[in-house]
């Protein structure tokens, strides 16, 4: 069975590094060299402790947290005119040097706390500077859909891995010194970006503007693609919250465990979406999407309550296990059920969906930040899991009833 040739916008062939154009395995290679440097995140574990550390109050804490996603939110206004003025390269070098230099803030205190206020936003732009151009980048390198996908699958576990190990050392550095972890990730971001310049001049694709009157584009925010959408946003804006700020407060201010057990305890969270994100893909082939999609929602819902409920050791690790099993298999089963959509329009709408799922983040943060600041931990977990519980059976319920073959089911079938 032949496979539809996907639709190129007008120019996109003879652009360098086009949609047109053959697969680049150099500018893959520097672009996962990238994608895992600039994922050494060995502050963000501690990050809470460290603001906690300085006095700052549970509320005030979790809205600096929070006020990362909503940079991240409020620049994927303007953040696309840039790569099209600029390219990719010089988007992904800027945002590392952004985020260094908001990294280099905050581990300083320099300035106090506008000095974290500035870091936050630093931080949170050079995110969103590098996450407009990354994800449609491996579509432009590898322009055929199947490869492009397994390479997507590939990177992300790597991903977790990364995350993971600098996560673990960074809680250990951080009891004999607060100071290297920021200056770890930021020489992190500047290898990162030091590793975007071999990807070399490529511009991303645009796809052209429909027809007044023309029916809504393949890929547009309703039906399928939009439910999928909304599933990410809230399932990823909970459960991210939970771990940046929710389970760091319940560990380190209520149950007060070392900060190594500490770094441990947070690493659970990744190996259990480094382990669901590699089988995901197989699940798919012979699981329904619905059914997957029903049992991540399942998962986070049942973290929280356990969180809402006890503080003991072996039931928090339950929590938060399941918790990464929840948010590590949302990305890898929402990129399938998008990957009907053309390579343009997917990128174009992954990107749009993070900045969805900051403001989704920010909103649960600054809420929940002001919960655990008044005392009830217990009601913003049961609040956060019946956020989870409610949109996901909406969700689930707005699915279309026909039973059609999820991408996945379709190619093994083929």
């Amino acid at each position: 069975m032949s496979t539809p040739t996907p639709a190129t916008p007008p120019g996109a062939d003879h652009a360098p590094g086009g949609a047109g154009d053959t697969s680049r395995p150099g500018a893959l290679r520097a672009l996962f060299v990238y994608r895992l440097i600039s994922r050494a995140y060995f502050h963000l574990p501690v990050l809470f402790a460290f603001l906690y550390l300085h006095h700052l109050g549970i509320a005030l804490a979790q809205t600096l947290l929070a006020l990362y996603g909503f940079t991240v939110m409020v620049s994927g206004a303007f953040v696309g005119r840039f790569s099209a003025a600029f390219g990719p390269r010089t988007l992904l070098v800027a945002g590392e040097i952004a985020k260094a230099a908001g990294l280099l803030l905050i581990g300083t205190v320099a300035g106090g706390t506008p000095g974290l206020v500035a870091g936050q936003i630093l931080s949170g732009f050079g995110y969103a500077l590098t996450a407009s151009v990354e994800s449609p980048l491996v579509g432009v390198l590898e322009p055929d859909r199947e490869r492009a996908s397994k390479i997507q699958a590939r990177t992300q576990s790597w991903i977790f891995a990364v995350v993971m190990v600098s996560g673990i050392a960074g809680a250990v550095i951080f009891q004999h010194t607060r100071l290297t972890v920021f200056l770890l990730s930021a020489l992190a971001c500047a290898a990162a970006a030091t590793a975007a310049t071999g990807i070399g001049p490529v511009r991303l694709a645009t796809a052209p503007k429909p027809a007044t009157g023309a029916a809504a584009p393949k890929g547009s925010w309703t039906g399928g693609a939009g439910l999928w959408i909304a599933y990410y946003v809230c399932l990823r804006g909970v459960a991210l919250a939970a771990f940046v700020g929710f389970i760091p407060y319940l560990l380190f201010v209520r149950t007060k465990v070392s900060l190594a057990l500490f770094g441990v305890l947070l690493a659970v969270f990744n190996v259990a979406a480094l382990l669901v994100a590699r089988w995901t893909a197989r699940l798919l082939r012979t699981t329904s999407a619905a059914l997957l999609l029903a049992a991540t929602l399942a998962c986070v819902a049942a973290s929280l309550v356990l969180l809402a409920t006890t503080s003991r050791l072996v039931p928090v690790i339950l929590a938060i296990a399941l918790l990464g099993l929840g948010a590590g298999a949302a990305r890898p089963l929402t990129q399938d059920g998008l990957s009907a959509l053309d390579g343009p329009t997917r990128g174009r709408v992954t990107v749009r969906m993070e900045q969805l799922t900051g403001s989704a983040n920010t909103l649960v943060l600054v809420l929940g930040g002001l919960g655990l600041g008044a005392g009830h931990a217990p009601a913003v977990m049961w609040g956060s899991a019946a956020v989870v519980a409610v949109a996901g059976a909406v969700i689930l319920a707005a699915r279309p009833t026909t039973r059609t073959p999820s991408p996945a089911q379709a190619q093994a079938l083929n």
